[in-house]
């Protein structure tokens, strides 16, 4: 990896046994200053042990990673108040009040955030006086979110940090993410499930499987890279005949429908195929209607790189 050293994360060549099972598998890695990055895997594809290798809480059996140019295997303790961490399931103290724990949280920190204005921003200042043990799993995990942001860290690792959201929770979350991080020189690394989430926060996603980087991109270029085109599908005449469209590249199917019938297309390029189409139609005389493109996603490629097998750990 050139230039080892520049960026808030470093991972390089990492590796993490348990047993005879390789949970990491030498992995390579950077997060950039300005950057979300996302972690994407299957269960089982070393996401967590990564994660918790980077967190300091686990030792890795080889290679590299500096965390805020912090070599891990030495601890982070220098760095560890730069540090915020949202985790899938937050272990927080269930008998304290919410405002007992962001009390508590501000003090580990020189330069804490207004802990009023955080809790006043997740929806939680009226519950100011209440135990966490009586707050839902939604609010639970928007207080999480304030406190791993209340000492005004450089670097978060957010671990399926939506995972008990709403839509309304998931969509302030991801608003607090981009106002940490874009523009600031702060950076955040997220692992999730939500190939919608990665499209919407990441700048970068890195897709993992095995302990093994298999594609590492923005969600734009990784799309073009392995599942470029689009599916297009529209509805014409029932009279027309197959050999009007089997000449378009990307034809798969006409199937007939009551009075009509519905066209469908699967192209590797789309303004081509669109092209294609409209001299098509001019030369024919069909009728297009009720257009329907459906661009492939960075689920696709997930599943594509991944495999659709069932993974239960």
């Amino acid at each position: 990896m050139d230039n080892f050293g520049g960026g808030m994360i470093e991972v390089q060549d990492l590796r993490k046994s348990y047993g005879k099972t390789q949970a990491v598998a030498g992995l390579s890695f950077r997060v950039e200053p300005g950057e979300v990055v996302g972690l994407l895997g299957p269960n089982g594809a070393g996401k967590t042990t990564t994660m918790e290798i980077l967190e300091g809480l686990r030792r890795p059996d080889g290679g590299r990673a500096l965390v805020l140019g912090r070599d891990v295997s030495k601890g982070l303790q220098p760095v560890r108040t730069r540090i915020g961490i949202v985790l899938q399931s937050s272990a927080l103290l269930e008998r304290a009040t919410v405002g007992e724990l962001m009390r508590l949280y501000r003090l580990m920190y020189p330069e804490p955030q207004d802990g009023t204005a955080l809790l006043q921003r997740v929806g939680l200042a009226e519950k100011t006086d209440a135990q966490v043990g009586s707050l839902s799993g939604g609010q639970k995990q928007r207080l999480a979110m304030a406190l791993a942001i209340a000492g005004n860290p450089d670097l978060l690792f957010l671990d399926e940090p939506t995972a008990n959201l709403d839509p309304q929770g998931r969509a302030l979350l991801w608003d607090m993410v981009r106002e940490r991080v874009a523009g600031t020189g702060r950076a955040a690394l997220l692992t999730t499930h939500s190939m919608e989430e990665a499209q919407a926060l990441c700048s970068r996603v890195a897709i993992v499987d095995h302990g093994r980087l298999l594609a590492v991109g923005t969600p734009a270029a990784l799309v073009n890279e392995h599942c470029p085109g689009a599916h297009v599908s529209f509805e014409t005449e029932a009279q027309a005949p197959v050999e009007t469209f089997a000449g378009v590249e990307g034809f798969q199917s006409l199937e007939p429908q009551p009075g009509r019938s519905r066209v469908h297309f699967a192209a590797p390029r789309l303004e081509p195929l669109l092209a294609s189409l409209m001299a098509a139609q001019v030369a024919h005389g069909f009728a297009i209607e009720n257009l329907s493109v459906e661009r492939s996603t960075l689920g696709d490629v997930f599943l594509k790189l991944t495999g659709r097998e069932l993974r239960d750990a």
